[in-house]
C-alpha cells in the first residue's frame, strides 16, 4: 500500500469514527481528485458559469468532502476511490447547492439574449400556458420572440425532438462546448442522435417559420436566416 493509499485510508476511517478533523484533512489531502469530479458534473450539467467561477467550484468540492464524510462509515478498501463511489450523490448535492440561475439563452450568440429567466438546466420538463420548454420555470415574456419560437418549435415533430431541440438551444446558450453530450445524457441516447434529431427539427422548424407570416421576426435569427 502507498503513502496515497494509507493516507486516504487513514481519513476514511478517521471520518468514519466522525472525528471532523479528519475531514478537513480529506479535503486538504485529496480535494484536487473531488475538485476534479464536481468540474465533470458541471461540464455534464452544462454550468459553465459556475466552472469559471473559482470560488464557486472550491465552495462545491468542500460540499463535496461532506458528502463523502456522511456516507464515509459504508465504503471499504479495495473498492471504488470514495470520490467515484459517492459520485451519484455528490452530483445531487451540486445540484441542489447551485439550484437557479439566470441563463442568457442566445440561439445564435446575439439575437436572442435573456429568453429564458431562472433556467434549470436538466432538471425537469414543465408544459404551462406560455408554452412547453424543456426548462424548469422558464418564462417566455422576456423577448417576444421566445414565445413565438416555442410555438413554432411545438408546431412539429414529436414532443421528444421539441424538448431535445429546446435542451439544444439551452446549453448552446450556455457556452457548453459539448451540447450533444449534454444532452444526450438528460434523454439516455447518443450525441448522434441529439444531433441528427436536432438537425431535423430544426429543418422542420424552419420550413415552418419560412412558410408562415407569424414567424417573421424569427427569420433574421441565424438559424433560420435565408
Amino acid at each position: 500500500m502507498d503513502t496515497d493509499d494509507e493516507d486516504l485510508c487513514k481519513c476514511m476511517e478517521g471520518m468514519a469514527g466522525g472525528d471532523t478533523a479528519f475531514l478537513f484533512t480529506f479535503h486538504q489531502r485529496f480535494g484536487p481528485k473531488l475538485a476534479w469530479v464536481v468540474r465533470d458534473i458541471l461540464r455534464q450539467m452544462g454550468r459553465i458559469d459556475i466552472l469559471a467561477n473559482a470560488d464557486e467550484v472550491d465552495g462545491l468540492v468542500l460540499d463535496a468532502c461532506e458528502v463523502v464524510f456522511d456516507r464515509s462509515s459504508a465504503w471499504h478498501p479495495g473498492g471504488a476511490l470514495p470520490w467515484n463511489w459517492a459520485r451519484q450523490a455528490i452530483r445531487s448535492k451540486v445540484a441542489m447547492v447551485i439550484g437557479h440561475r439566470v441563463v442568457e439563452f442566445d440561439l445564435d450568440s446575439h439575437a436572442m439574449s435573456q429568453i429564458i429567466d431562472r433556467a434549470s438546466v436538466g432538471s425537469g420538463r414543465v408544459e404551462s400556458e406560455a408554452g412547453f420548454l424543456g426548462v424548469e420555470e422558464a418564462d417566455l415574456t422576456l423577448d417576444p420572440r421566445a414565445r413565438l419560437l416555442d410555438t413554432a418549435i411545438r408546431s412539429v415533430g414529436c414532443r421528444r425532438s421539441q424538448e431535445i431541440c429546446w435542451q439544444y438551444g439551452i446549453q448552446k446558450g450556455l457556452g457548453d462546448p459539448s451540447p450533444a453530450i449534454t444532452v444526450a445524457q438528460m434523454f439516455a441516447v447518443t450525441p448522434g442522435n441529439v444531433r441528427q434529431i436536432f438537425r431535423r427539427q430544426k429543418a422542420k422548424v424552419a420550413a415552418v417559420i419560412a412558410s408562415d407570416q407569424r414567424f417573421e421576426t424569427l427569420r433574421e435569427i441565424e438559424w433560420f436566416a435565408a
